[in-house]
C-alpha cells in the first residue's frame, strides 16, 4: 500500500524535478535567469500523470470479473476478504430424472 502511495507522490513530483532540472541546466550552460515558474501547468501535469497511473492500474492490473465470487469469510477468527475464485469447482453432476410410467412395456 505504501508503495503505491509513494510511486503516486513521484509521479506527482515528477513534473516540478523536471522543471527543476531544467532552470539548473539553463542556468549553468547558458547563463539564464529562471523564468517564472509555471505553478499551474506543473500542478495539472501532476495530476494527469497520477490519473493515467490509476487508469493504467485499473485497466490491466484489475481482479478478473470471470469466475464465482466468494464473500467474505471469517477463518480461524482472521477475516479473509472477498474475491472472486477464477477456478470454481465443478459443478455436481445432475440427479437421475424419475421415471415416468410403471415401469411396464
Amino acid at each position: 500500500m505504501i508503495r503505491m502511495v509513494l510511486e503516486r507522490v513521484v509521479l506527482f513530483l515528477l513534473p516540478f524535478a523536471l522543471f527543476a532540472a531544467y532552470v539548473m541546466v539553463a542556468h549553468r550552460w547558458r547563463g539564464v535567469r529562471a523564468p517564472a515558474t509555471p505553478w499551474m501547468w506543473l500542478t495539472v501535469t501532476g495530476l494527469l500523470l497520477v490519473i493515467a497511473s490509476f487508469l493504467y492500474v485499473g485497466f490491466t492490473q484489475g481482479e478478473t470479473t470471470q469466475g464465482i465470487y466468494v464473500a467474505p469469510q471469517l477463518v480461524d477468527g482472521k477475516v479473509v476478504p472477498g474475491h472472486v475464485d477464477p477456478n470454481p469447482p465443478p459443478p455436481p453432476p445432475p440427479k437421475p430424472l424419475p421415471k415416468i410410467g410403471g415401469g411396464r412395456s
